[in-house]
């Protein structure tokens, strides 16, 4: 049985689409459906329902396990575990577990007990690091002991958070540069000079989000805009987790 994200790409390349048209027509980003293809995130239930309608298949025939809720089990998680156990008898894991326990292990950040990291992996643009980030989903031990994935459902940051964050300053070109080697993917949007998001979108989605090329050293650019702020959100998934990082280009 194919998995969710090998299912839309199949009705996708039937039709003889590209994820722009797929995009266009339930009214999000390309990332996202690059996402949802690459199995980095999965659809919120309004484009869950407009995918079905618009390949005329039944929403249980793409995802027959709804995972929205916080804390809520992958219904790939079976699969997830066998490649992790298969990673764990490489003894990478084993390694760096048995490195953790010796030199003790760390804890920095709430519910963060990664099996590879002691804290969430360090990405930065331009030598800046970031100062807001949320979880995707990360593997963790249950109550009985089992090696659990757990999918988390993410929002964009407040206001607050916005005010709080390390500005990078405005340039020609922008550098990524990752702690560990990660899938990267990314998108941006505008804010106003209050922080609120700019653009409205069309759809059930709020601010209108733009993608974003990065080439294969982490360089990228983009035109310059008449609004004050840029946030730049970069979707990493690493071999036990994936992290939403949030950086603000100042453009003032």
């Amino acid at each position: 049985m194919l998995e969710f994200k090998d299912k839309i790409k199949e009705l996708r390349e039937e039709k003889g689409l590209s994820q722009q048209a797929v995009a266009d027509s339930i009214y999000v980003s390309r990332s996202a459906v690059a996402k949802w293809e690459n199995g980095l995130g999965l659809p919120s239930k309004e484009s869950l329902r407009l995918l079905s309608e618009f390949y005329n298949v039944e929403e249980k025939d793409l995802l027959k396990e709804q995972i929205y809720e916080k804390e809520l089990v992958s219904k790939n998680i079976k699969i997830n575990r066998m490649k992790l156990l298969i990673f764990i008898s490489c003894g990478i894991i084993g390694v760096l577990v048995l490195s953790m326990v010796i030199l003790g292990f760390t804890n920095k950040g709430t519910g963060n007990n990664h099996l590879l990291y002691n804290s969430i992996p360090v990405v930065t643009i331009n030598n800046e690091e970031i100062t807001y980030s949320e979880i995707g989903f990360e593997y963790k031990i249950d109550s009985n002991g089992d090696l659990r994935r757990y999918d988390y459902v993410m929002g964009f940051p407040g206001i607050e958070a916005y005010e709080n964050m390390n500005l990078v300053d405005s340039n020609d070109t922008y550098q990524i540069n990752v702690e560990n080697s990660s899938k990267i993917i990314s998108e941006y949007y505008y804010l106003n000079e209050d922080y609120s998001f700019a653009e409205e979108a069309s759809g059930w989605t709020l601010i209108q989000l733009h993608d974003l090329d990065i080439d294969n050293q982490g360089v990228f650019n983009f035109e310059d805009s008449s609004f004050p702020f840029i946030v730049i959100v970069l979707y990493a998934e690493f071999p036990d987790l994936s992290v939403n990082y949030y950086f603000v280009i100042d453009l003032r």
